[in-house]
């Protein structure tokens, strides 16, 4: 199904108040699920085609209705943005404990008030969202990391050319359809954020691929 058959088949969750009641969680799971079948069906392509403003209220719909979105096999996480600043706090905090005087700390300190740090704030380990490119086209990225690694990852899905992600205009990380997940090292990646001076933004650049012998981009990459 395309996205113009998916906006003449549902009228009523695009264009009337219908979409703000499911927002709200006031209509019933299993209404739900009748309605958003036919983009859970092939949720990943979908969205990929429907506008960044109703992307994000699907997102937000399918995260009020978990059970909607898990019986079609597609798990909704937090987003990227948010997982990367509860990472960054979560750094931070663990620079403190270990040593105080460490280089991570005065990294963090420097942005402590931009990534707002809170008491008790819960450690997010992986986010999930839809960005547009510099050339207009959309991407599904998303990102994870374990309590105590060493690395955090990115992964690029379903991957349809070569692009590099910078952090707050920093370059991260490159992914491409040969490497669709990559490592990025957890210490970097705090440096980065910790650089972000105001909103952690995150921008999606696409690169013309010149593969060496190994079949890398000459673009500079991550493990």
């Amino acid at each position: 199904m395309s996205a113009d058959e998916l906006f003449e088949k549902f009228p009523n969750v695009l264009f009337s108040s219908f979409r703000t009641q499911m927002l709200l969680g006031k209509v019933p799971a299993q209404t739900v699920q009748s309605v958003m079948e036919p983009l859970l069906s092939n949720f990943h392509e979908l969205m990929l085609q429907l506008p960044p403003g109703l992307r994000a209220d699907f997102e937000d719909i399918l995260r009020i209705y978990p059970d909607v979105a898990e019986s079609f096999g597609v798990w909704i996480k937090p987003p990227v943005l948010e997982s990367l600043r509860f990472f960054a706090q979560y750094r931070f905090k663990a620079g403190r404990r270990a040593d105080p005087t460490s280089l991570e700390l005065d990294i963090a300190a420097e942005s402590q008030q931009t990534l707002g740090a809170a008491p008790a704030m819960p450690f997010v380990k992986e986010g999930q969202g839809f960005f547009t490119t510099d050339k207009g086209n959309s991407v599904y990225l998303e990102f994870s990391y374990c309590e105590g690694d060493d690395f955090a990852f990115f992964e690029y899905r379903p991957p349809r050319f070569s692009i590099v992600i910078h952090i707050c205009g920093i370059y991260a990380l490159s992914l491409s359809p040969a490497k669709p997940k990559r490592k990025i090292q957890a210490n970097r990646l705090f440096e980065i954020l910790g650089k972000c001076a105001g909103k952690i933004g995150l921008q999606v650049i696409e690169v013309d691929a010149k593969p060496d012998e190994s079949g890398e981009s000459s673009y500079p990459v991550s493990n």
